[in-house]
């Protein structure tokens, strides 16, 4: 892997727990919604970076959720729980964004941030194992 590539999945890293930190903050606030659409862009930012280590990018949402299932949970190189994670979270997400009569509650918004912290973790120790990161 090129240093280019390890200092572009650095900073997906970083905006990751950035978010995860953000939502734990609006969360307290009583920002159910905001936290949970927070806790996925975590995801999100996190499956993308993961990607690069397979040589694969996507822009669209969909597409990330799609090639971290093709290229690294089909392969085995991520236990298919963090497969569910992510659609959980996509889904959720979604719904926080552009739903008109969906309820937040703080025990759904935990849920979903609790999922994101656990997601991180995990490909955080995927990217040091492959070298991706320090």
């Amino acid at each position: 892997m090129d240093h280019g590539t390890k200092i572009i999945i650095g900073i997906r890293l970083e905006k990751s727990k950035d978010d995860l930190k953000w939502a734990r903050s609006i969360l307290d606030q009583g920002g159910y919604r905001q936290a949970i659409s927070r806790a996925y862009y975590a995801i999100f930012a996190l499956a993308s970076a993961a990607l690069l280590t397979q040589h694969v990018t996507r822009k669209k949402h969909s597409g990330v959720e799609s090639a971290f299932h093709q290229f690294l949970v089909k392969p085995g190189l991520i236990e298919p729980e963090y497969g569910a994670i992510y659609v959980r979270a996509f889904r959720e997400r979604q719904n926080a964004d552009y739903a008109d009569t969906t309820e937040f509650t703080k025990a759904k918004a935990r849920q979903v941030l609790a999922d994101a912290e656990k997601f991180v973790e995990r490909v955080e120790k995927y990217l040091r194992d492959v070298g991706a990161i320090s």
